[in-house]
């Protein structure tokens, strides 16, 4: 039985011997007392990320960078076989950009089994990075500071205006929905991590990818969100349309009638038909073949139910991921259809949302796979930003798409030590099923 720490010994001591660039591999048990989040909350290095599937087959605890790139397709360029580049694409990165890079640690847990690898550069000193990480790790410190202040943006008010603003617009342009943003700033007397919130999250929400994504010691985005934007398997390509939200019943009598009213109403039904069209057709000139469910089911996670309709696509050759990013970023669950025209009048209202609805995954040759950043929460010392979101269309009634972001903001928001809001408080946030 190899320990996490032999095993960091033993690619520690292959590092002097190897040529860059390489990657190295080895096995090994982890300690059955510590918690993989909390042991990376404890690491000094920077970037770091982490990343748990939302079977929970597959779960990696991400160091350090080799190397850093802007352009997906410049990181796509430089990948050898079995390494993988991590990354966040913000909502408003132009295609093709974003944040990614080249760690130089990977901890990854394959159903039982766990892996150790360290990418080797020429450019970087991977054995000085190693050195820097704490192989040991620390159990994580309980959430102690309370909410001193809360702000929200935009108020009950503006939302209402905001809503009835695009209802007229719907009524006289070519828009035929639109992803409205609200954002709740929550400050604690004491400083969160990103761990922190990130293990209450993982506990309490079930059926999601668990993400942390930090660049430096005062940022940390965080997110459990049910969403798949895409996974790609050599040409494969398979993701869906979620959009449609109910919450959950206090009975299970209640939760099925709930569950079944969601798939009947026809303004939810029509809220996810304008995905599956706006991923069908961002899909379509670069694919050999597409099939869609026929009709949506039912997600149903710990607070809220879902209508979901998966899609799946041959892409043809030399289709790569920065294609397929562009193709599918933003979709109409998240900004609005046409896209354009959501997105110029979402501008137009002043709304930047930074991470928030973007997407956070990974890319490799062979496989890549990127969830849609919703259910998060952005961390800067003491200071939480939440977001949720709602997808306004043709009859959707502001009050009820007000109680809907509530019910959303409960994924993230149970996880900190604060009170629920009244409906009728401020907030913020951004939509669709997000």
């Amino acid at each position: 039985m190899t320990t996490l720490i032999q095993a960091a010994n033993h690619l520690q001591s292959q590092l002097a011997i190897s040529q860059a660039p390489t990657q190295l591999q080895t096995e090994f048990t982890w300690p059955g007392n510590l918690s993989p989040i909390a042991w990376l909350d404890a690491q000094p290095v920077y970037p770091k990320s982490y990343w748990q599937s939302r079977d929970g087959r597959e779960e990696v605890l991400i160091l350090g960078a080799c190397r850093q790139f802007a352009q997906i397709q410049q990181a796509q360029a430089s990948l050898l076989p079995d390494q993988r580049i991590w990354g966040c694409v913000a909502f408003d990165d132009e295609p093709g950009s974003g944040d990614f890079f080249l760690p130089v640690v990977e901890l990854i847990r394959r159903d039982k089994q766990w892996q150790l690898c360290v990418n080797l550069t020429a450019d970087t000193d991977s054995q000085a990075i190693l050195n820097q990480i704490i192989w040991q790790g620390r159990p994580l410190a309980p959430m102690v500071g309370q909410v001193s202040q809360e702000t929200h943006t935009p108020t009950h008010r503006q939302w209402c205006h905001t809503v009835t603003r695009a209802l007229s617009y719907m009524a006289h342009t070519e828009l035929k929905k639109v992803v409205l943003a609200r954002q709740t700033r929550l400050t604690l007397d004491g400083a969160v991590s990103g761990g922190q919130l990130l293990s209450h999250s993982q506990q309490h929400n079930g059926e999601s990818f668990h993400f942390l994504f930090a660049t430096g010691p005062d940022d940390a985005f965080v997110g459990s969100t049910p969403e798949r934007l895409y996974r790609r398997r050599d040409c494969r390509v398979t993701t869906e349309a979620v959009a449609g939200t109910v919450r959950r019943g206090a009975s299970f009598s209640e939760d099925h009638h709930l569950g079944e009213w969601l798939l009947n109403d026809s303004k939810n039904v029509h809220e996810n038909q304008l995905v599956v069209d706006d991923i069908f057709a961002g899909l379509r000139r670069h694919s050999l073949t597409i099939t869609v469910d026929p009709e949506p089911h039912l997600i149903v996670l710990r607070h809220l139910q879902h209508l979901r309709r998966r899609i799946s696509a041959i892409v043809g050759p030399g289709v790569d991921d920065s294609v397929i990013l562009g193709a599918l970023q933003p979709t109409a669950a998240v900004a609005g259809l046409p896209r354009e025209t959501a997105r110029e009048f979402l501008s137009a209202q002043g709304i930047t949302r930074g991470r928030y609805s973007g997407a956070v995954g990974y890319i490799s040759q062979r496989e890549s796979q990127f969830c849609v950043a919703i259910r998060s929460a952005q961390i800067t010392h003491n200071t939480v930003d939440l977001f949720a979101g709602a997808g306004i269309v043709p009859g959707s009634d502001p009050e009820a798409e007000w109680q809907e972001l509530d019910n959303k903001l409960t994924t993230m928001r149970q996880c900190l030590p604060c009170p629920q809001a009244d409906e009728h408080d401020d907030a913020i946030a951004i939509a669709g099923v997000c």
